[in-house]
């Protein structure tokens, strides 16, 4: 072979191995995007959004107690943000929630507390804005000029809800609004349930805030791989009632530090 016929081997040979390197780098690149793509940040809570108003419940969560998680009976603290994106205040007045017992849903007792710290309360600083992608184009102006009715839903066995339609308010002989009875009071707080967050506002309930809401009296175990069944039921200034979550599925957070090795046992 003559040395002007050895080099376009040659050249060719460089061409190939230089486009098989760069199938394999494209190759890899292309294998390291799949993986990360779909991973996700770790979230301890869900979130939820009203229908037709710019409220929004931020990192739902059951609090986590320990590796075994709720026994039947106990008493399972929820905490939350509530978001208000409205132009007048609104207020949480009920929490309710229901619990898969042996295959079947079971109405759990839900009640308000007393937090750590008495002083912390509702915001309006601007740190409590809902960012501009989870918030609707124009945040609706809650109005009403009356009162309109309020729905209360119970979560069945196979998770829908069902509505009755019951007053918000009634009115007294001289026409000022009076409370509906209140429900009967719990050892572990009060079942009576209102919390005002403020036009623009946000306000945190949790056990290291000035109060917070706790599931009571448990119908079953809850374990760490287990959910609450929860909805949240709001009333405006104008007296508009409306809800979020149909319901929600709250999960239990994870132990806010590694858990501690188990002790080996002798002989190990």
């Amino acid at each position: 072979m003559t040395r002007s016929n050895r080099r376009p081997l040659v050249v060719s040979a460089v061409a190939a191995s230089a486009a098989l390197a760069a199938g394999l780098l494209g190759a890899c690149s292309a294998g390291q995007v799949a993986q990360t793509a779909g991973i996700e940040p770790g979230v301890a809570g869900v979130n939820g959004q009203a229908a037709g108003f710019a409220v929004y419940v931020r990192n739902a969560a059951v609090d986590y107690q320990e590796p075994k998680g709720y026994p039947k009976g106990a008493k399972a603290p929820v905490s939350f943000w509530v978001f208000n994106n409205t132009h007048e205040p609104v207020s949480l007045v009920s929490v309710t929630a229901a619990q898969n017992v042996d295959g079947h849903s079971a109405p759990v007792q839900v009640v308000l507390s007393g937090g750590a710290s008495p002083s912390a309360g509702a915001s309006s600083a601007p740190a409590c804005s809902v960012p501009t992608s989870l918030a609707p184009a124009t945040p609706p102006v809650a109005t009403a000029t009356s009162p309109a009715p309020s729905v209360t839903a119970s979560a069945g066995s196979s998770g829908s809800t069902s509505a009755k339609s019951t007053p918000s308010v009634s009115a007294s002989p001289s026409g000022s609004p009076s409370p509906s009875p209140s429900p009967s009071p719990s050892a572990a707080g009060s079942a009576t349930i209102k919390v005002t967050i403020p036009a623009g506002g946000c306000l945190e309930l949790s056990r290291r805030a000035s109060q917070y809401v706790q599931a009571v009296d448990l119908p079953g175990p809850l374990g760490n791989a287990d959910s609450l069944a929860v909805e949240f039921g709001f009333t405006t200034a104008g007296g508009q009632t409306f809800t979020i979550g149909q319901p929600m599925r709250l999960p239990v957070a994870p132990a806010e530090s590694p858990l501690p090795r188990p002790t080996p046992s002798k002989g190990e």
